[in-house]
């Protein structure tokens, strides 16, 4: 009786293992392909604009942006570009010197602004560099203004030139003021004048050959980054007094226009000249999930020109009308350059929206730091010769088919 209960479990158990065994043979995969239906087989594939013959162009902009509110202005000229800045000081008096003024017992010996240089961009090795300053007598908003209303005629800008000497020690720079221009502000502002300074225009001298940035007043700078400093003698005393800036903004004009070339992406931050991308990617099913997505911009870096300090990165945006580039809010990627010299990010999330709503418009290229110098980033273009480094989309995306 012993015997024959331990056969009958013995065959039980092997009757198990034998099923257990047979259950487990087809071995599903890591991606559960033995699991599903052969009719919803997933399907892991990649999408590379380089290689797939895929229709791609582009196109370049200037955008005029609001210019307020950077971390340096720029002066000076190169090649076809020419920098200009406007600056207004708090300038106010005491009662005692408005008396002065008026009892014609005020005088001004020495004025200057005071600047600190923190850029160079063009032929650096030249000693050649300049500034006039002009007085403004128009209120100009900094976070309204841009390169159009400079050319608008809206702004009374005197056409002297008021500048004595410019003193050039690299570490600082100053521009010498004439002492009679000044006494007037002061003068206008003692007699509660409608008609006072607004500020003043910066810019080259005809003879200069590169640009110049200085430490705004919104600029993280240890000390005051720009200052008038007036030396004024009343009531036989002598003051020496210092004005501070209320507003700053520099405007970059370019002579030339934009020459389409699609071999070549040009990007260029002080005249915020930006690029559209557009890739099609229609091949892809509607029903794909992306994995991972990366676009790769390769520098022409004989074409490409940079100052002495800049951030070496791009910024991503989400076209949402091609015509006008006009671009959504909700997010911007970034490409950063990487050890093999591409400029790389991810856009998973732009082209997941792509594929979500057919809503491919395009991607907006543009330099992080649009106002901090004048960069000239040149990229090979969607017709480049050399295919390998045009620019280059590569989707890793998932579908049931």
């Amino acid at each position: 009786m012993e015997n024959l209960s331990s056969h009958s479990f013995k065959l039980l158990l092997i009757t198990f293992i034998s099923f257990f065994l047979v259950s487990c043979s087809e071995n599903p995969s890591i991606t559960g392909y033995g699991l599903l239906n052969p009719l919803d087989s997933l399907i892991v594939k990649r999408f590379d604009s380089t290689q797939d013959s895929v229709f791609s162009y582009h196109r370049e902009t200037i955008q005029y942006d609001i210019l307020g509110g950077t971390r340096r202005i720029l002066i000076g000229k190169y090649k076809d570009l020419t920098a200009s800045s406007l600056i207004r000081f708090t300038i106010g008096i005491s009662l005692e010197m408005k008396e002065a003024i008026k009892n014609n017992n005020l005088s001004v010996s020495s004025a200057r602004i005071k600047m600190n240089p923190v850029y160079k961009f063009g032929d650096t090795t030249s000693r050649v560099f300049n500034i006039q300053v002009k007085e403004i007598y128009t209120y100009f908003d900094e976070y309204k203004f841009n390169i159009d209303s400079l050319e608008s005629g809206r702004y009374e800008i005197q056409n002297d030139n008021i500048v004595v000497r410019n003193i050039d020690d690299d570490t600082l720079y100053y521009s010498e003021l004439n002492p009679e221009k000044v006494l007037n502000w002061l003068k206008l502002i003692a007699a509660d004048s409608t008609r006072k300074l607004q500020g003043v225009f910066l810019e080259p001298d005809p003879l200069t050959s590169y640009i110049r940035g200085f430490a705004s007043s919104n600029a993280y700078y240890v000390g005051d980054p720009i200052v008038l400093e007036v030396v004024a003698s009343y009531n036989n005393k002598t003051d020496s007094l210092r004005y501070f800036v209320d507003a700053d903004l520099h405007v970059v004009k370019k002579d030339s226009q934009i020459v389409y070339d699609e071999t070549r992406i040009v990007l260029q931050s002080g005249v915020k000249q930006k690029a559209l991308i557009f890739f099609d990617i229609n091949s892809i099913p509607k029903n794909a999930v992306v994995n991972s997505a990366y676009l790769r911009l390769y520098p022409d870096t004989l074409q490409s020109e940079y100052g002495t300090s800049y951030q070496d990165s791009l910024f991503v945006q989400y076209i949402t009308d091609s015509l006008n580039m006009s671009v959504g809010n909700e997010l911007t990627l970034v490409l950063t350059k990487t050890n093999s010299g591409y400029y790389e990010g991810q856009l998973n999330y732009f082209v997941q929206k792509w594929i979500d709503n057919n809503s491919n418009r395009g991607l907006l290229i543009s330099i992080k730091d649009p106002d901090g110098g004048v960069e000239k980033f040149v990229f090979y273009g969607t017709k480049s010769a050399i295919i390998s480094k045009r620019p280059q989309l590569i989707i890793n995306y998932t579908y049931r088919k």
